[in-house]
């Protein structure tokens, strides 16, 4: 007697239930590490004051640099200075986060200079 499916195709029935049912695992692991990276983000940015002047990278590539104003649980505020209008951000939305530097007026950045060994 001769059964309806022979062995290859019970195994490759099998190989495909097993990659279909792993799919959602993956989705998974991925929103759980953007609650991690979100959780960094938010322990990160509570260790300034507000109105500290930082510089955000997010990840649709774009920056900003703005004062801290508020925190919450899933966002943050704060002030943009290019725009002088608040923001109001996911902590999700953001990549990096670098204390900002303030510089008034065109030349004040610090310069490096190379200085070269003289003999004497």
């Amino acid at each position: 007697m001769k059964l309806f499916f022979d062995r290859k195709t019970i195994l490759y029935l099998l190989l495909a239930l097993t990659l279909t049912a792993g799919a959602p695992l993956a989705s998974a692991q991925t929103v759980a590490h953007l609650d991690k990276h979100a959780r960094k983000i938010h322990k990160y940015l509570a260790k300034y004051k507000l109105g500290s002047y930082l510089h955000f990278d997010f990840r649709n590539h774009t920056s900003s640099n703005g004062n801290l104003d508020k925190l919450s649980a899933t966002s943050f505020t704060f002030l943009n200075t290019a725009t002088n209008k608040e923001e109001t951000r996911s902590y999700d939305d953001v990549a990096k986060v670098k204390k900002g530097e303030t510089y008034i007026g065109e030349g004040t950045a610090p310069h490096h200079h190379f200085h070269i060994p003289h003999p004497f």
